[in-house]
């Protein structure tokens, strides 16, 4: 393995400047819970190969990464913790599972790597407002845990990253993509793309915010990773600039690339909802809907916005509240449709699902759910 990751280092770094500052905090006696932000989906791999020689890690990855044969042998090599995939569905117990298994992992004096936000960048600054499983970690993770903050700049706008092609292009494609431009390039001229990591010891700080609520450890570490960067006229702006760096040294493939209009999932995707008219769904479908909602959020007006109330920017819905909902409108509403987690934005969403919506159906028509007992599609009822 230690000649595989010299091998791997040796060609990333024929693509990747790579400059690390304060790689003393990772010398321990104890485990270390490192929290890095994820920019792209390169970072992870830079990560394991650079900081190979000061710490061995175990990273927490989607379990998907499992099912491919040659990935597979890799992650079980680093002991990678697999996650669930919480796009499609989720399961409370199982997630919950996940974050006992890295404590665990912890107390064995396993040094773990988990992204705070679960996800790649889908704009240029972290967001992690509706995420919770490091805040759990740190609730029960060992008194002798250090903790270490990480953050990279420099590949917001990498082909790896979402700034590229809005995150379309499939992991291997872009593997394969990036072996083939380093033999382009006839490996030693491959144009450098900067990558800045700094290094933080915040055991301290962590263990104050763990005691707070799951939005002030969030923003805690928000705070951190988006540390306003200065602009040309010195002014803070929060926001990385995307950076194309052209991929051969003889041609400049990115000259007149141009960023995506909208990233799905990025907080301007959340705030762009549709109303739908909802007028003759059932009133007891919103009323269950809304009574759950209120169980789940007890603080005073959790529905200012009523049907338009947005569950993650309104509500704070984190993964596990959205895992929630979902079960509990698939199991109080027997026609009820199976959209990804990441489709449910608004209560709209939540009352569309309760009486199944496709996904070109512009407006809600007279429907009698309640009494429907054919075996067909019910949005055939609806429209």
């Amino acid at each position: 393995m230690k000649i595989i990751i010299l091998i791997y280092k040796f060609f990333l770094a024929r693509r990747y400047k790579v400059e690390i500052k304060n790689l003393e905090i990772l010398k321990h006696n104890w485990p270390v819970l490192l929290l890095p932000n994820h920019v792209a989906l390169i970072d992870p791999q830079i990560l394991m190969t650079f900081l190979n020689n000061y710490i061995k890690l175990s990273p927490v990855a989607s379990e998907k990464f499992f099912e491919v044969p040659v990935l597979k042998q890799v992650m079980k090599a680093v002991w990678t913790i697999p996650i669930w995939e919480m796009d499609a569905w989720a399961d409370k117990e199982k997630v919950k599972k996940v974050f006992d298994e890295v404590v665990k992992a912890l107390k064995n004096g396993k040094n773990i790597l988990i992204y705070p936000s679960g996800e790649i960048y889908k704009q240029g600054f972290e967001s992690i407002i509706w995420k919770q499983s490091v805040y759990n970690i740190a609730k029960n993770m060992p008194e002798n845990t250090k903790v270490v903050w990480l953050r990279q700049r420099g590949l917001w706008g990498s082909m790896w990253s979402k700034a590229w092609d809005a995150g379309k292009t499939w992991f291997f494609s872009l593997f394969f993509k990036w072996v083939f431009i380093v033999f382009a390039n006839l490996i030693f001229f491959v144009p450098k793309r900067k990558v800045n990591i700094e290094l933080e010891d915040i055991t301290k700080q962590i263990n104050l915010y763990k005691n707070m609520s799951l939005g002030e450890f969030n923003k805690y570490l928000e705070n951190f990773y988006n540390t306003p960067l200065l602009n040309k006229e010195g002014q803070g702006v929060f926001s990385e600039p995307i950076n194309y760096i052209k991929h051969y040294f003889y041609f400049n493939d990115v000259k007149n690339k141009k960023a995506p209009e909208i990233i799905p999932g990025s907080l301007a995707d959340l705030e762009n909802t549709k109303k739908l008219d909802l007028s003759e769904i059932d009133d007891g479908v919103k009323n269950k809907i809304f009574e759950k909602i209120a169980e789940m959020k007890p603080h005073p007006n959790p529905l200012l916005k009523g049907e338009g109330t947005n569950l993650i920017l309104d509500l704070f819905f984190d993964s596990l509240d959205l895992a929630e909902i979902k079960s509990f409108v698939q199991a109080n509403f027997p026609w009820s449709s199976n959209p990804p987690i990441t489709d449910l934005k608004t209560v709209w969403d939540l009352i569309i699902m309760a009486v199944w919506k496709s996904e070109n159906v512009e407006e809600l028509k007279p429907c009698n759910w309640q009494k429907w007992e054919g075996k067909g599609d019910l949005v055939e009822k609806i429209v």
